[in-house]
């Protein structure tokens, strides 16, 4: 039995609690021999994929940074050790070749370089964050298109089998037909004709499904060549039965907002602007002084180890404060400030330029659900009048009222009919899907 083991990608997450990073991993179980859901497909791909693994390694690692950057409010504290090596040292215990010292750091004063140095390190781990939610959305998106594309092919293919059984019992009618005098034998080679169509289109539809059914894998992080059962779609098998859909009521000025709020790529952009203004702050804070404070322990090792009941003989301390002021750098500090100045009016036209870019995707996908709506309703309203109209044609032909040629277009309609209200179901729902992707809704 083929079994795949996964963390639970709903509740796997990178805490953030005073600095720590905190995994919470659920185990959970999904056998891929029996069928399954979207949701299901979506936990494993967020689990497998490797562009989530890729986020949640780059998040861990801007997460480090941030530490490493809180680290410098604390002094920094050194061993060290020394052995001196020359043809005037004598390699015996008589001469003082060994010293041993501790020696510590600590910046008293920076002028706020350092929290400006953790506001960066925090900025990028924001600017990370958002990031990789907008990974998530578009990667839950791409699995419920093609999950929705496997399910259309699978009743495309269903449909198109039925279609060809009745363009083949058609011929065989023919055939009888044509024996016993009724029709001509032009009429075999109609019903020939319609038949090598149906054919044909159950062929395309076929390979649709193969597609469907290797791009599905591939982006849950499988082979594109592992077998993948999807449960029964029961949204369409409810709308088959009521014919009823869910109609968007929001407005497309609603959405427009709601993605103003939720969109990652807003939130992502606005913590890059503030890195750049902590960046500013820095390149500033530069050219004022830094005190720093020294100490320094050493210990003579050779007179210590032969003479080790007077140690505070061979021991020494000092205590310094240092303090550093630029002076001349030939301009480099100030057109560091210049050049992030320039980069942060650079981000603020960025920022306008996706506030509209992003109006616009959501203005097209709210059109696209409109429309999706709307043609799922003629479609079904097609279905029922095509369907109307070939019983009536079927029962005309079978009093030889109608001609085979008037049964087989009505066939064909029916059959067309039939097919563009599997196609218009499952794009309505990629289209809703598309939609709440746009309004940075999608979960």
């Amino acid at each position: 039995m083929v079994r795949r083991r996964i963390w639970s990608a709903l509740t796997f997450m990178l805490v953030i609690s005073g600095g720590q990073a905190i995994a919470e991993n659920p185990e959970v179980e999904i056998n891929l021999l029996h069928p399954l859901a979207l949701e299901q497909c979506i936990q494993l791909a967020l689990e497998e994929s490797s562009d989530m693994r890729k986020a949640r390694l780059d998040f861990a690692v801007q997460n480090l940074r941030v530490k490493n950057s809180r680290a410098q409010y604390l002094p920094e504290i050194l061993l060290n050790g020394r052995y001196r090596f020359s043809k005037q040292a004598n390699f015996g215990f008589k001469h003082r070749n060994y010293d041993l010292g501790l020696a510590g750091r600590y910046t008293l004063w920076d002028h706020g370089q350092r929290e400006a140095n953790y506001s960066q390190a925090k900025e990028r781990r924001n600017a990370t964050e958002s990031r990789n939610e907008r990974i998530k959305q578009s990667l839950i998106f791409q699995m419920t298109q093609a999950y929705y594309d496997v399910l259309k092919s699978q009743e495309l293919v269903k449909v198109s089998t039925k279609i060809l059984a009745r363009s083949k019992e058609n011929t065989a009618a023919t055939e009888v037909h044509v024996q016993v005098g009724n029709l001509i034998p032009a009429d075999i080679a109609t019903s020939q004709v319609r038949e090598a169509n149906d054919e044909l289109n159950l062929l395309s539809n076929d390979n649709d499904l193969k597609i469907a059914k290797a791009t599905l894998p591939r982006l849950m992080g499988l082979k594109p060549g592992t077998s993948i059962a999807l449960a029964e779609d029961t949204d369409y098998d409810r709308y088959r039965e009521r014919g009823e859909i869910e109609i968007t009521e929001m407005s497309v000025k609603d959405a427009i907002q709601r993605a103003s709020t939720n969109r990652p790529e807003f939130k992502e952009i606005r913590s890059f602007l503030s890195q750049l203004e902590s960046d500013l702050t820095h390149a500033q804070l530069n050219r004022w002084p830094q005190l720093d404070a020294n100490f320094n322990y050493a210990v003579n090792l050779d007179d210590y180890l032969h003479d080790r009941e007077n140690f505070g003989d061979f021991r020494s301390w000092d205590f310094t404060t240092q303090l550093k002021f630029p002076i001349f750098d030939g301009g480099a500090t100030r057109r560091q400030g210049q050049e992030v100045a320039l980069l942060i009016e650079q981000t603020r036209e960025d920022a306008k330029d996706l506030e509209r870019s992003i109006a616009l995707e959501v203005r097209q996908a709210y059109l696209n659900v409109k429309r999706a709506e709307r043609a799922v309703q003629i479609s079904g309203t097609q279905v029922r009048n095509a369907e109307s109209s070939l019983e009536v044609i079927r029962g005309r032909f079978e009093q030889e009222l109608a001609f085979l040629l008037e049964l087989l277009d009505a066939q064909t309609e029916f059959a067309q009919a039939f097919t563009n209200q599997v196609r218009s179901f499952y794009d309505y729902k990629i289209a809703r899907s598309a939609l709440e992707h746009a309004m940075g809704t999608l979960k």
